[in-house]
């Protein structure tokens, strides 16, 4: 049995009820409820429980109801349920009953066919095992789905942080989702795999930068680079220089003082110039022996020699590794800044090898002019190694700066590719840390085998519906439904017939004609009821075995089919496993607690608990509405009629000094009600409005004047009748501050009328 619904919530009106609170249902179960407080929203969720499937229109609610074996079922494991659940409200007359053309059928087993009910009954276990694995795959699948979705969000969320600090301006990362990230993981399902797919910080951090929205200049740079074998071919020559000597007479003190020898030789060069005849630094005569022995030592082969030495030494010094002028790395992209600056750094420690080097050649040269008789001076090749390393390094500049003019000429695509680069990251790193491919991989198989698994489940339901078939008697479905029917409302002249070609029953009226679609609504609201006690019996169904659900069968009957309602009610369903009885009818709830009251009396009377329990639907003022199941009060299980409920209710409210909101609201409605019950019993003539009834009731007072009449009526018709009720704060508390103003004037003007009537409802609310 159902003992209690915990959670019920955007389940249309019950927007977040939890009922764990109230008193858990019996056997019996009443439940009293004005139109517009959830009654057929109820209804439905017990509608649920019999399909084993959400109505679609309440699709996103979630419920847990509890159950007498200690389990809870929830909007979850619905598919699962085995509840033997029976529900009569608007959905099942919908569903069953085209008022114009047909009624379904009624699958009643005949006398002679019931022993292949067993072979029905087996194929139905088998389904019903089949459906149960079914639904628990199906739960799997929803759990495990679930769970990758909420995975999906987290992880998007999670990059979508990491994405927009890329680029703001990105509309695709700024709104990066759970949907943005599937897809791309299904359009690079074996990339988000590849443990290389997740970088290093550094590389992060690199991808970053290049996908900054930051175009810079391009960079013109032209490189200078040292040929193969120069510096071989140079050292040949050098070489050959320090190695070779120029044939003179050397004196020996210019030959020990180099610096007396080039200022000798400068000196020889002046005189020869101005044809002096005499020393032209101490005027002594220039002797012919002297000038002949200088010429010796300086001879013209010595003299070009020297020419050749001092040539070579100018030339040195403009060797070494060639100069080139490096672009800053703050000329680069950000991702490239740091290693141009790497590569400007080994560029001048590759060019300072180079240089050092020369150096030595210059210093070899710097010796054979000192003295250039020396022919073992010895210099040393400049390392291939280093000047290999040189051009390396270059090159590598070189290739930078092609990045980076590469970017400036595509910078759009360029930037792209870093974004998908770091999207791949993120993605990869956090699908591989949760194993993301198996679980999808899993619910992919459980999807597979539950496929196979609806495929064997409907052939089964196939053979089951043939087997129904096959059992099914129209004729003794129709004789049953017509003899319930004629009891129900006292005459025979609408009977069901079964129609072979249309497959259903048609409501035809004194045996004559066609389908007859022109029914009172009584006649429809009978019809409907009595088709849904005759389908209990279907398949040799037992109604102990069964909760039956029932939402207001007399919402178009007059007062003598009330009590049939009653009756037919009681006599067939008082053996049901479990009754809920809805109903916004007073009459009809008098009836049905007066049953439910016996019986627990009687159950009292043994030492027995109560079995039967009642309760009260009540949608408290407020946006958004939203409806309560409660304990039904006192006074709706002991008044006898909906005037005594609603006198008592609203003068428990006149006693109090202030009303809060929802009070204020429900006394607008119950202040109508009354006074509409109140004038129409003491001014029977028929009035065609409540204005009027309530201009005949000031006829003859003295107290209420037409202002307060107009006061109450305005009040009622603003906070309980207008097609639009205003709930903004100020009507809010307009409401609140008039509410009890308004009440004493009510009751003022129903004891003005009738004072002794008056008193002894006075009388009656305070003994309640």
């Amino acid at each position: 049995m159902i003992l209690r619904i915990n959670r019920l919530r955007q389940f249309g009106i019950f927007t977040d009820f939890n009922g764990s609170g109230i008193q858990q249902f019996g056997r019996y179960n009443l439940i009293y409820g004005w139109n517009g407080t959830g009654k057929s929203t109820l209804s439905n969720v017990f509608s649920c429980l019999e399909s084993r499937s959400l109505i679609p229109r309440f699709a996103g609610a979630q419920f847990s109801i509890a159950l007498d074996d200690g389990t809870s079922l929830t909007d979850a494991t619905l598919a699962s349920s085995s509840l033997n659940i029976h529900v009569f409200n608007q959905r099942f007359i919908h569903e069953n009953i085209d008022w114009d053309r047909s009624v379904k059928s009624i699958l009643l087993i005949a006398k002679e066919k019931i022993d292949d009910l067993q072979t029905l009954e087996k194929k139905k276990g088998e389904l019903g095992e089949k459906q149960k694995a079914y639904a628990t795959k199906l739960t799997e699948i929803r759990t495990k789905t679930e769970a990758q979705d909420k995975f999906l969000t987290s992880a998007a969320k999670k990059m979508k942080t990491g994405l927009q600090a890329i680029d703001t301006s990105d509309s695709y990362y700024l709104n990066y989702d759970r949907r943005k990230l599937s897809k791309f993981i299904e359009s690079n399902g074996e990339s988000v795999l590849k443990r290389e797919s997740v970088l290093s910080d550094e590389k992060v951090i690199e991808l970053t930068n290049a996908a900054k929205p930051d175009l810079l200049l391009s960079i013109t740079f032209v490189s200078a680079a040292i040929e193969e074998g120069y510096f071989n071919k140079a050292a040949g020559r050098i070489r050959d220089l320090i190695g070779t000597t120029a044939i003179n007479q050397a004196i020996e003190r210019l030959t020990d003082n180099p610096d007396i020898r080039d200022w000798v030789q400068e000196g020889l060069a002046i005189h020869e110039h101005h044809k002096s005849e005499s020393c032209e630094f101490c005027g002594e005569p220039f002797t012919k022996p002297r000038a002949e022995a200088l010429a010796a030592h300086f001879s013209k082969e010595f003299t070009d020699f020297q020419t050749r030495l001092n040539n070579a030494a100018a030339w040195i010094e403009s060797q070494g590794a060639p100069a080139n002028s490096l672009p800053a790395s703050t000329s680069f992209y950000k991702e490239y800044a740091t290693e141009a600056t790497k590569l400007e750094e080994k560029y001048k420690q590759a060019a300072q090898k180079i240089n050092e080097q020369i150096e030595g050649w210059r210093e070899a040269l710097k010796a054979k002019i000192m003295d250039p008789s020396k022919t073992d001076i010895q210099i040393a090749d400049v390392r291939e190694d280093d000047v290999a390393y040189f051009n390396a390094v270059l090159s590598s500049i070189v290739d930078l700066v092609k990045k980076h003019n590469n970017k400036t000429d595509n910078f759009s695509s360029e930037t792209s590719k870093a974004k998908k680069s770091l999207e791949l990251h993120f993605a990869a790193a956090e699908i591989q840390e949760v194993d993301y491919a198996g679980n999808e991989n899993q619910c992919k198989d459980l999807e597979a085998t539950t496929a196979a698994d609806k495929t064997a489940i409907d052939g089964l339901a196939l053979e089951v519906g043939n087997l129904e078939a096959l059992l099914s008697n129209e004729t003794v479905g129709a004789k049953e439904f017509n003899d319930v029917l004629h009891r129900f409302i006292g005459r025979s002249d609408l009977c069901l017939s079964f129609n072979q070609a249309k497959k259903g029953y048609e409501i035809i009226r004194n045996g004559l004609g066609e389908h007859d679609g022109n029914l009172s609504e009584g006649e429809k609201t009978a019809i409907a009821f009595v088709y849904f006690i005759t389908k209990l019996k279907e398949n040799g169904n037992n109604i102990r075995d069964t909760i039956v659900v029932v939402d207001d069968p007399v919402s178009s009957f007059d007062s003598n089919h009330l009590f049939h309602a009653y009756s037919f009610l009681k006599t067939q369903c008082i053996d049901a496993k479990q009754l809920f009885v809805l109903t916004h009818n007073f009459t009809y709830f008098k009836l049905i607690r007066d049953w439910f009251t016996t019986m627990n009396k009687n159950r009292a009377q043994k030492s027995k608990p109560a079995t039967a329990f009642f309760y009260r639907l009540d949608a408290p003022p407020g946006s958004p509405r939203h409806s309560l199941l409660v304990e039904a009060d006192d006074s709706l299980k002991n008044y006898g009629s909906e005037y005594h409920y609603t006198f008592k209710k609203l003068y428990k409210y006149r006693e109090k000094v202030t009303l809060d909101r929802d009070e204020a609201f429900l006394t607008a409605n119950l202040a109508r009600k009354l006074l509409e019950s109140f004038f129409t019993f003491k001014f029977p003539r028929g009035r065609a409005s409540l204005s009027q009834l309530m201009d005949a009731g000031l006829e003859g007072c003295t107290i209420t004047t037409t202002e307060l009449k107009e006061k109450i009526y305005r009040f009622i018709n603003k906070y309980s009748h207008s097609d639009v009720i205003e709930i903004t704060e100020e009507s809010a508390e307009n409401l609140a501050g008039e509410s009890h103003s308004v009440l004493n004037n009510i009751f003022q003007w129903i004891e003005e009328v009738d004072k002794k009537h008056f008193d002894e409802m006075v009388e009656v609310a305070q003994e309640a």
